[in-house]
């Protein structure tokens, strides 16, 4: 890519991210948690995270870290989140899908319809939201700010990176066949 217009490619991006997860929902009946890159240049990487065992905060610097190798200036985010209201007793899976660069953020939530055999038989808008408010949204935190890694952990990232490489998609969005 060129000269690219970073809001057009986040714009496009979510549109993306969220029509994929609709469409795997439809024909799996699954919604997998994953994240996905562009660099300025148009590569892209898509990788799926259900077998990544880390806990939350060392699986979200792990992925700041996956972004920053692969020099990513946007990204999507998604998976299940389950929400609650505790005065209702009431717990909901709801897919959340975000995406982000430094300077902006798509988040879009929908609600999770399961049939009985437990998969995905659809999905209900909960709402769509932008905004450049930095320190409201927290999807930004993965492309800005000084994140710093110990050796250890730009070891233990970097190999599992390596390791992951083989299951990840890679595409050159400026390669139209």
């Amino acid at each position: 890519m060129q000269a690219f217009d970073a809001l057009e490619l986040l714009r496009e991006l979510f549109e993306e991210y969220k029509e994929w997860y609709f469409s795997v929902a439809e024909e799996d009946g699954v919604l997998p948690r994953s994240i996905s890159g562009i660099d300025a240049d148009g590569k892209q990487f898509i990788y799926l995270l259900d077998e990544l065992s880390l806990q939350t905060l060392a699986r979200n610097k792990y992925l700041r870290y996956v972004l920053d190798a692969q020099r990513s200036v946007v990204y999507a985010y998604g998976g299940l989140a389950l929400r609650g209201d505790s005065d209702l007793g009431e717990i909901e899976e709801v897919l959340d899908v975000v995406a982000a660069s430094a300077e902006h953020y798509f988040i879009g939530q929908w609600k999770v319809i399961r049939g009985e055999d437990g998969s995905v038989t659809s999905l209900m808008p909960m709402g769509v939201r932008e905004g450049d408010d930095l320190e409201k949204h927290p999807s930004t935190w993965f492309l800005a700010g000084a994140i710093r890694f110990s050796d250890a952990e730009k070891l233990k990232y970097g190999t599992l990176w390596e390791e992951a490489k083989p299951e990840v998609l890679f595409h050159d969005r400026n390669n139209k066949g």
